[in-house]
């Protein structure tokens, strides 16, 4: 059985959607809405659609408070989507900054593996 981008987008789209149910803090707008959409895009992450990327950032601050660890949610947001792991990495890092800063610094580092470190001699 052949997957094709569609296969990919149904469970982003329907994830995005439920994300934007249930997360009102989107309806109004976040001065922090920008800086996290720029932030993304400087990293070469563009989102079709920028209100559910804001949405979905939410869900990640709804996650953690729920104890989720970032690296699962990370994982979680790269299945349902096109984003690599570290893109997806960097998306959790950014949402972390933009809406909830209290957890800068308490996160697990388990995608400690991403940053490559100095070079082996």
């Amino acid at each position: 059985m052949a997957f094709d981008g569609t296969t990919r987008s149904i469970p982003w789209a329907v994830l995005l959607f439920l994300a934007a149910l249930f997360s009102p803090a989107v309806a109004s707008a976040d001065p922090n809405d920008g800086a996290f959409v720029d932030a993304l895009a400087k990293n070469g992450i563009v989102l079709p659609d920028q209100n559910a990327a804001i949405a979905m950032a939410h869900t990640v601050c709804a996650g953690l408070d729920q104890h989720a660890k970032p690296s699962l949610l990370a994982m979680k947001l790269m299945k349902d989507t096109d984003l690599s792991m570290k893109q997806s990495s960097y998306f959790i890092g950014v949402a972390i900054s933009a809406y909830c800063p209290q957890y800068v610094g308490h996160t697990d580092d388990s995608t400690r593996y991403l940053n490559p470190g100095p070079p082996l001699m």
